[in-house]
C-alpha cells in the first residue's frame, strides 16, 4: 500500500508530541513516506472526519497516559520495521536504547511468532500476485527469510501466534469487514482450519495468546484490544488503549511475566512501546519510538514455561466440533510444589473440573457422557472450595493444584517424587438442546 497521505479513504496517520506525565497530544503528521498495512484487496477503509476530530481533540487535552519507564525483567525482541524495511532485535527493558538492526529485510510479513520454545520464528508472507500466502522462517543472526511453504485456508494473515502446548497456532484473516481466526500447526505445515469469525472488530490487526491459552487481538477500527475465543472466534471487547494507531501494528506476550507488550503505531513513524492492561485495554507507554522512525511487528523470544507430562487418550469432539486439551505447566518436581493445570477447546460457559489418578484407562461414554473417561483405579476429583470452575468466555479453563493435598476418594494425599499421576477434565455440554458433558484427553506426568 502506498505512503499514508491525507485522504478521504483512509484513517489518517498523528504525531505524537510527548510531554513527561502527560498522555500523548496529536498532530497531523509533516513525514508521510512509507506506512503499510497488509495487502488485503477485499477490505474497504473508511474515514469518519467527526469521529477523528473528536479523537484528536481528547487526545491533546487530556492528561491521562503517563510516560511510564517499566521495570522489570528483560526479554529479547526480534522483529520487523515494515517502514524502513528492517529486521531488528531490541528487548523489553530497553526497547529504544537497545534497537539494533540485523539486516535488511523487503518480506512484506505481517505476522510473526515464535514456537513455544522460542528457537524458530515464524512468519506469513502475504501474497504478492500472482503468488499466494506463503510461511517460512528467519534467521535471526542474518534476517534472511526462508519460505517453506504455501499457507492453505487464509488468503492472507494479519496476525500469527503459537499456543504454548507446543503444537497449535492460530492465524488472523481480515476480510471484507470480517475477521476470521483459523487453528493449525505452522510448524508441521502451512494448513490451517477455520475456527470462527467475528464482525465487531473491524479491521484487528494483530494476535497474541497468553501462557494460558487466551488470545487477544487489537483492533485499527476502534483502537481497542479484544478478547477472542479460541474455540468460536467471537470477539469481546475489553476497553480502548488510548493510542490512535493506524496501519500496521506489533504485539505480543511476554510469557515470563503473561505481559502483552505492543509497538502501537500511529503514523509519520511516530508510536510507542508500551505494556497493555487486560483489565481495561489501556495501553502504558514504555519508550518513544519517534527516534526509531519504525513501524513494526515484533515477537518477543520467551519460552512456554514448559508443558509438563504427555498426553493420552483420545477423546471425542464436543460441541464446538473440537477435542478438549489438557496441558500442564509449571514443574514436574512434586516438591517444588508448581503446577497448574489447562483445559481448552472447551464449549463457553460450561462448568468442569479436573480429576486425577495414578492408574490410566478409557471408559467410553461413562453415565451416559459424550465423552472418553481416560482414568481407572481411585479416582479422585477436584471439586474443593474454589476447584470447580467455568470456561466462561475464553472456552477453557485452569487451576493451580496443591500436590499436598491431591484428592483421592479416602481423602487428599501428598505426590511426591517417583510416583506418576495421571489428568483429565471433565465438563458440562449440551448437543441439540440436550444436556451432556464431555472429557478432554488425559495427561500424565512422571513427578521427580
Amino acid at each position: 500500500m502506498g505512503p499514508d497521505s491525507w485522504s478521504p479513504n483512509r484513517r489518517q496517520p498523528v504525531q505524537l508530541g510527548y510531554v513527561s506525565g502527560a498522555r500523548p497530544s496529536c498532530r497531523p503528521s509533516s513525514n508521510l513516506a512509507g506506512d503499510f498495512l497488509p495487502r488485503l484487496s477485499s477490505i474497504v477503509y473508511s474515514f469518519d472526519s467527526n469521529s477523528l476530530k473528536l479523537k484528536l481533540t481528547s487526545a491533546g487535552a487530556l492528561g491521562l497516559l503517563a510516560l511510564s519507564p517499566f521495570a522489570g525483567a528483560q526479554s529479547t525482541i526480534y522483529g520487523l520495521d515494515v517502514r524502513l524495511q528492517r529486521f531488528f532485535t531490541t528487548d523489553t527493558a530497553n526497547f529504544v536504547a537497545n534497537f539494533t538492526v540485523i539486516a535488511p529485510n523487503p518480506i512484506a510479513v505481517f505476522a510473526l511468532d515464535f514456537d513455544a520454545t522460542a528457537t524458530t520464528l515464524f512468519g506469513i508472507q502475504n501474497p504478492v500476485a500472482p503468488a499466494p500466502a506463503s510461511y517460512g522462517t528467519f534467521d535471526l543472526a542474518t534476517g534472511a527469510f526462508t519460505p517453506t511453504g504455501t499457507l492453505t485456508g487464509p488468503a492472507s494473515a494479519a496476525g500469527l501466534t503459537a499456543h504454548p502446548d507446543g503444537t497449535t497456532w492460530y492465524v488472523l484473516e481480515n476480510l471484507a469487514g470480517t475477521v476470521n481466526l483459523w487453528r493449525g500447526n505452522i510448524a508441521a505445515s502451512g494448513t490451517f482450519t477455520l475456527v470462527g469469525s467475528s464482525t465487531v472488530m473491524g479491521l484487528a490487526i494483530d494476535l497474541s495468546c497468553d501462557s494460558q491459552g487466551n488470545l487477544y487481538a487489537n483492533s485499527i477500527t476502534s483502537d481497542s484490544i479484544y478478547s477472542i475465543n479460541s474455540t468460536t472466534g467471537a470477539a469481546t471487547l475489553i476497553g480502548p488503549t488510548g493510542f490512535a494507531t493506524n496501519f500496521a501494528q506489533g504485539m505480543d506476550f511476554d510469557w515470563s511475566t503473561d505481559t502483552l507488550y505492543a509497538t502501537l503505531y500511529t503514523g509519520g513513524g511516530t508510536g510507542g512501546f508500551c505494556s497493555i492492561n487486560l483489565t481495561t485495554g489501556a495501553a502504558t507507554l514504555i519508550d518513544d519510538t519517534f527516534s526509531l522512525n519504525a513501524e513494526m511487528e515484533i515477537a518477543i523470544q520467551v519460552p512456554a514455561a514448559g508443558t509438563i507430562g504427555t498426553n493420552y487418550c483420545t477423546a471425542n469432539p464436543n460441541s464446538t466440533g473440537n477435542t478438549g486439551d489438557i496441558f500442564a505447566t509449571g514443574s514436574a518436581i512434586a516438591a517444588n510444589n508448581n503446577l497448574t493445570l489447562t483445559a481448552s477447546s472447551l464449549p463457553n460457559n460450561a462448568f468442569g473440573f479436573f480429576l486425577t489418578s495414578m492408574t490410566q484407562g478409557f471408559v467410553a461414554n461413562p453415565g451416559g457422557s459424550s465423552g472418553n473417561l481416560c482414568l481407572g483405579g481411585a479416582i479422585g476429583r477436584y471439586v474443593g472450595p474454589g476447584q470447580v470452575q467455568n470456561t466462561g468466555l475464553t472456552g477453557g479453563f485452569s487451576l493451580v493444584l496443591d500436590l499436598t493435598q491431591t484428592p483421592t476418594p479416602t481423602g487428599p494425599v501428598a505426590i511426591i517424587g517417583g510416583q506418576t499421576w495421571n489428568f483429565t477434565a471433565w465438563h458440562r455440554d449440551a448437543v441439540g438442546g440436550s444436556a451432556t458433558s464431555n472429557f478432554t484427553n488425559g495427561l500424565t506426568i512422571n513427578f521427580l
